[in-house]
């Protein structure tokens, strides 16, 4: 699967009405896309799980790992890990959270020039 830019109102839109079926599908492409964006190859198993039964741990890791990747590729990125990890414990986060790493995510492709022509927005 290719990294795409994708819409975030259109997948939160499509999380409430398949009552979190489709936001289960957005946090497993968000966990292998963060996970995947300095290395291709890298296993996103983990992510992937810990996105899905502990988010707000997987976003703090999500986060602090995609930090460190970005800085190694040498651009710019605020790390955010400690509000993922906050808003998560305080049961708002899963939403929040996704909605401003796919944000991160957006932004540093279409930085990249990548604007995710290979198919849907969502």
């Amino acid at each position: 699967m290719k990294t795409q830019q994708r819409n975030i109102v259109t997948c939160v839109l499509l999380s409430l009405v398949t009552c979190g079926i489709y936001g289960i599908y957005w946090m497993i492409c968000l966990a292998k896309d963060v996970t995947t964006v300095k290395d291709k190859d890298r296993n996103a198993t983990t992510n992937i799980v810990l996105f899905i039964l502990l988010p707000f741990l997987g976003f703090f890791l999500a986060e602090r790992q995609f930090t460190e990747d970005l800085k190694a590729m040498g651009i710019a990125h605020e790390d955010r890990s400690i509000l993922y990890l906050i808003l998560g414990l305080l049961g708002i986060g899963v939403i929040v959270d996704a909605c401003l790493m796919q944000n991160d995510m957006n932004n540093i492709l279409a930085s990249n020039g990548n604007n995710g022509t290979n198919g849907a927005n969502a």
